[in-house]
This record gives C-alpha cells, sequence and structure tokens, in this order.
C-alpha cells in the first residue's frame, strides 16, 4: 500500500501493528511519499491519499479531514515577526514540497506567495517539520505533527485550519479480496479512534 510520510506515522503504521496482532501471518509492503502510485494500473494495491481520483474503476472511500496550518519556530516570528493574515508572505522564507501536491491547493493557507522566498524544498513532511523547528522558515504542516513538536507555534492560533479529504482508494477488482478488507477496516478504525487529533 502507499501513503504519506506523515498519514503512515501517524494513522497507518499503528493501523499496521494492531492488525499483525490479529493477523501475524500478514505482511504488507509500505510504499511512503506525495508521489501518488498509480492504483489503476496495479503500482499499488491501497492508497491512503488526499487527492481523490477520477478512474472509474478505483473505489474511493472517504476516511474523513485532516488539519492542516501554517507553523513556525517562537524564535523565527520574534525575529522576522508574524505575518497578518490575508496579507500574503512577502518577505518570509518558506517550507515546501519540491512540486505542491496537487490535494496541497489552496497551498500556504491561500495566503500569496508573491515575495516569498523559499528556503527549503523538500517532499518528507518529517524534514519540514525538523528544518521548521530549526527556524529555517514557515511550513504548512498537518496539525498533528505540528502541534506535537514542543520548537512549533501555530502562525495564526486563532484560525482554523485548512482541512482536506483523506482517502482510501482501492481497485474495484481488489474490493473482495480478504487481506485487503482487513488492512482497510483496520485503517478506517484507526481513523475513526483519532478524527478529532487529524482533524484539529
Amino acid at each position: 500500500m502507499t501513503t504519506t510520510e506523515a498519514l503512515a506515522k501517524q494513522l497507518v503504521a499503528p493501523a499496521i501493528a494492531s492488525l499483525r496482532q490479529a493477523h501475524p501471518e500478514l505482511r504488507i509492503d509500505l510504499i511512503v511519499g506525495v508521489r501518488s502510485l498509480d492504483i489503476a494500473r496495479r503500482e499499488a494495491d491501497l492508497a491512503v491519499r488526499f487527492a481523490r481520483p477520477s478512474v472509474s474503476e478505483l473505489i474511493c472511500r472517504k476516511l474523513g479531514e485532516v488539519g492542516f496550518s501554517l507553523y513556525a519556530s517562537q524564535r523565527y516570528l520574534a525575529k522576522v515577526g508574524v505575518p497578518k493574515r490575508g496579507q500574503g508572505l512577502a518577505g518570509y522564507d518558506l517550507i515546501t514540497f519540491t512540486g505542491a501536491p496537487a490535494a496541497a491547493s489552496p497551498f500556504f493557507m491561500g495566503e500569496s506567495l508573491d515575495g516569498a522566498r523559499v528556503a527549503l524544498r523538500c517532499d518528507s513532511p518529517l524534514i519540514q517539520l525538523i528544518a521548521t523547528a530549526n527556524d529555517v522558515g514557515i511550513a504548512e504542516l498537518a496539525c498533528f505533527l505540528g502541534d506535537s513538536s514542543p520548537n512549533l507555534v501555530r502562525v495564526w492560533p486563532t484560525e482554523e485550519p485548512s482541512r482536506r479529504t483523506a482517502w482510501l482508494i482501492v481497485h474495484q477488482d481488489m474490493r473482495r479480496s480478504a487481506r485487503i478488507r482487513a488492512v482497510s477496516a483496520a485503517i478506517t478504525e484507526a481513523f475513526r479512534r483519532q478524527r478529532k487529533v487529524l482533524g484539529a
């Protein structure tokens, strides 16, 4: 199966650990990254993604919402000041992906990026988290990641996070597979249990 690094850390890996207690013979190959593998072409059997594909032979089940917000270190904001909401991020250093993921729009909570400096491009949200904590700049992170770091603060703590829908995606030919059903059920249940943390 395939998913993003952040969802693998928070949701998928713990779900697999629980699932293997009941099914110790189950082996899962977990491919992590922002590049969406093609389920229709059988590059993966199962995916947890923020982008919903429109291919007819894929079955997409909505898992729920994941909150995203802008984060920075207190030291960085003390040095450069807090940007004003709605006035863009000109003059600020940004930590972002090598290419904006399709499901990330509007990126950076819809703020204008004209005049902003890209300090770091990296497709690992965990590396983005570390760079943000080390005063490199502002990153848009899943709230469950950003809020877990004692060295980070939300840039706009009173602002509602942006929310993106997480989808469980499987090829229709695989939906009756006992293994696929077991893994799908475990991930769905894990998301249900963590929905408040994930959507924060």
